[in-house]
């Protein structure tokens, strides 16, 4: 495969490709304990080692591999060259290589890439090229313009902009986007998975300052109150769908496939869209299996008018240049027509709970109940 890469690295170590100079940690686990962990990993192996290593934290969010299974809906092929920014752990990275050619894991904290290597290697994965790169508001990715199938950003998009405070959070955002669209391919998608801004449970707890009312105040009241709580500003902007699809438009994605996680984009338990199929099997009773009895009723109520979606708690995004682009899904379809059914291009998806895969109902343009489910490994 033909190098995405327009430079040379400054300096490789443990197989993780060093692209800057930068000092960076984040994680649900403090730095020594990480380093720790990798460490006694690189010695006994990453599985003999998470048997033997005690985490201090709650440590199943690094485990959860089902966070990625809106990949499964992503309009590329199985020969996609895949970017994901932040990868952390490596939740969305290892099982996008398990389905695709080729992935690049990109992540400013060296412990973390070091884990989702150390990982990827205990799973038998080796078609992920780790690399350390520059705080994302830079947009200073060592790649080729025009590289990849895909590049994601699965709660990523709200930490670009706290780290530069000469322009506002949103025009950081803004200019990145505009720049992740010289890196993708003409029929190229950009996933976003993320936060909704009016989400009613954010009142209480805002998910990144972890602050009560902070992502519904105007964002200068929002940094006011921060700064009264003892923190530098606040600076993690998330919003609405009106806010995203704005912010797209400007960064040159003109066209959006949007889907609607619970309980989050984090933990997809069901993933649906707005296709009129799945909207009508959802609204004629199946969304009490979803949600509880009163937010069930709420949205149903709402879905009347059109504005259900509003106060969801997060968004799974696809945007494209072309509309085209969306219109396809050549991963399902094969796995359906494995199957010898009529699938069809217009046809949608629910993504339902299962123990065991990533589970999907299969609905024609005009029927309201499934005609297929399709069960799909997950790693």
């Amino acid at each position: 495969m033909e190098s995405v890469f327009n430079r040379q690295p400054f300096h490789e170590k443990n197989g993780i490709l060093q692209y800057t100079h930068t000092d960076f940690y984040w994680g649900i686990a403090p730095r020594a304990e990480m380093e720790q962990f990798n460490a006694l990993a690189q010695q006994k192996g990453f599985e003999q080692t998470k048997k033997d290593f005690s985490f201090k934290g709650r440590f199943d969010y690094a485990e959860n591999y089902r966070r990625a299974d809106f990949h499964l809906l992503l309009p590329i092929k199985k020969d996609a060259t895949i970017l994901d920014l932040g990868s952390g752990f490596g939740n969305v990275t290892i099982p996008l290589a398990k389905h695709h050619t080729h992935v690049v894991a990109a992540d400013a904290s060296f412990p973390l890439l070091e884990f989702s290597s150390l990982r990827a290697k205990s799973e038998g994965v080796e078609n992920i090229t780790y690399i350390q790169v520059d705080p994302l508001e830079e947009c200073n990715l060592p790649f080729k313009p025009q590289s990849f199938d895909a590049i994601i950003l699965n709660g990523v998009l709200e930490w670009v902009g706290p780290n530069k405070t000469e322009l506002s959070p949103t025009e950081y955002q803004t200019q990145f986007l505009a720049y992740l669209k010289t890196l993708l391919k003409e029929d190229g998608v950009l996933y976003i998975g993320i936060e909704n801004r009016l989400f009613p449970g954010w009142l209480d707890r805002d998910p990144h300052s972890k602050l009560k009312y902070t992502s519904i105040l105007p964002r200068f009241i929002a940094n006011w109150y921060a700064k009264k709580k003892g923190q530098p500003h606040y600076r993690t902007y998330i919003y609405s769908s009106f806010g995203y699809r704005t912010m797209l438009r400007k960064a040159g994605f003109d066209h959006a496939a949007w889907y609607y996680p619970f309980p989050s984009y984090r933990e997809p338990d069901y993933i649906y869209s707005t296709k009129r199929p799945v909207r009508a099997f959802l609204f004629s009773g199946f969304i009490k299996k979803i949600y509880t009895k009163k937010w069930a009723l709420f949205l149903k109520t709402l879905s009347y008018i059109g504005a259900d979606r509003i106060f969801l708690s997060s968004f799974m995004i696809m945007a494209a240049q072309k509309r085209e682009v969306l219109e396809q899904n050549p991963f399902v379809f094969e796995l359906a027509q494995r199957k010898s059914q009529d699938v069809h291009p217009t046809d949608s998806f629910l993504k339902v709970p299962s123990a065991t895969s990533a589970q999907f109902l299969v609905f024609h343009e005009g029927e309201q109940a499934p005609f297929l489910t399709l069960d799909i490994d997950r790693v």
